[in-house]
């Protein structure tokens, strides 16, 4: 059994199993950041072309990972444009 110590000088043994792995670690810190992303975009570019909005929002979460469907990346965009709340789930 591996100990590890931590900052006060007590041994810590790290357990197993006791949560999310890392990938899925990962993959949640990505979700959130997009999120945020997409929160920070609907505050900006509210009252914007719907195609403005649209172009932005694709070149935006497409390197985070998140792939929308172009039914869904309309209405994303139309919802930012008219100043209504948007959420990616």
């Amino acid at each position: 059994m591996t100990s590890v110590t931590v900052g006060n000088g007590q041994p810590r043994v790290p357990r197993r199993g006791a949560g999310l792995s890392v990938a899925g670690q990962v993959r949640a810190q990505r979700g959130r950041y997009a999120d945020a992303v997409l929160q920070s975009l609907a505050r900006g570019h509210r009252g914007q072309p719907a195609a403005q909005v649209q172009k932005v929002l694709k070149s935006a979460l497409t390197p985070l990972g998140v792939r929308l469907s172009p039914t869904r990346l309309h209405q994303l965009a139309t919802d930012i444009a008219a100043g209504r709340p948007v959420q990616l789930t």
